[in-house]
């Protein structure tokens, strides 16, 4: 039989065997091009490309691989010529590590952690195992080069928490592969990854329960929203000397207001090439407050900054 398409192969597969065509979803990536995931007969693939063309063949091919080892299937699709499915496999033209470390940004999710664990094979057919985990979720990637390996996981990744981020499950450990597995030491090696990372998981989040954990992370808000709560009394005081032309300079001013907050400054000056020296204004308060500006600039500097900050 003359080789076709993977798309028309599966179709045909599906009419063959009486079972339900399958069904595609496609997710659009952020520099363009799409991944598509298939699912036929409980098991899923995915595969991905520059069009929706390109990523649906690239899909189906990577499912008949999957059905092609099932108990008794092997006879089922020897007759549906598909041409070099290794060739379809490596057509990954899209860099999923960085659209995956992307979309956990743009949803506050932990950045995903991507490594290979396990490598087996011969130096002349090498087979690598790549994890890549996303909090307690994981994924993992099979291929005969490291780089391809890790970038399946990606879109294993990618595929589940973009598309089920509402229904999450951290057992829920699936593998993209080029080749057919050879079964327990693989799992053996993922199901102690997953242990080892979903118990630290838990333990972090235990410890934050407890309130253990130092969160160095800080907000603008929350900086500004320190100096608007600030003592009243002291607030009212230093908004008063802020908006008094009273003071011969702005050093005296400025001063006033520190004095004012209760806030003891440390001055000091800072290298520069510049002819006026450079100051760094450090502020003993809760909350880290470095203000650098030449000398003839600092002091108004120091005012503006808690004339926006007080109120």
């Amino acid at each position: 039989m003359d080789n076709k398409s993977a798309v028309s192969a599966l179709h045909e597969f599906c009419a063959k065997t009486n079972n339900t065509p399958p069904t595609y979803n496609f997710i659009k990536g952020e520099d363009g091009g799409f991944v598509c995931k298939v699912e036929l007969l409980e098991l899923e693939a995915l595969g991905n490309g520059r069009s929706k063309r390109d990523a649906k063949h690239l899909a189906a091919a990577n499912i008949m691989r999957k059905i092609q080892m099932l108990p008794g299937m092997q006879s089922m699709t020897q007759d549906l010529s598909l041409g070099d499915l290794g060739e379809e496999m490596t057509n990954l033209n899209r860099d999923m590590l960085k659209e995956l470390r992307d979309y956990c940004v743009r949803h506050d999710m932990p950045l995903p952690c991507i490594e290979v664990v396990q490598q087996s094979g011969t130096p002349s057919a090498p087979e690598f195992v790549a994890c890549c985990s996303v909090a307690s979720i994981v994924r993992y990637g099979k291929s005969d080069k490291k780089k391809d390996a890790r970038q399946r996981a990606a879109i294993e990744m990618l595929a589940l928490i973009s598309s089920n981020s509402h229904n999450l499950r951290p057992d829920q450990g699936q593998v993209a592969s080029t080749k057919k597995f050879k079964g327990a030491d693989i799992e053996e090696t993922m199901e102690e990854l997953e242990a080892s990372r979903r118990k630290k998981f838990n333990t972090y989040w235990e410890l934050k329960e407890e309130g253990n954990v130092d969160h160095t992370g800080m907000r603008l808000c929350d900086r500004h929203n320190y100096f608007k709560s600030f003592y009243p009394a002291l607030k009212k005081v230093a908004l008063e000397a802020i908006h008094s032309d009273e003071y011969e300079s702005s050093k005296d001013k400025a001063m006033t207001v520190l004095n004012a907050l209760k806030i003891t400054p440390k001055i000091s000056e800072v290298a520069s090439t510049s002819m006026v020296p450079l100051l760094s204004v450090e502020l003993n308060c809760d909350f880290d407050v470095v203000l650098i500006e030449n000398e003839t600039n600092i002091y108004d500097h120091i005012i503006e900054y808690f004339r926006t900050m007080l109120v």
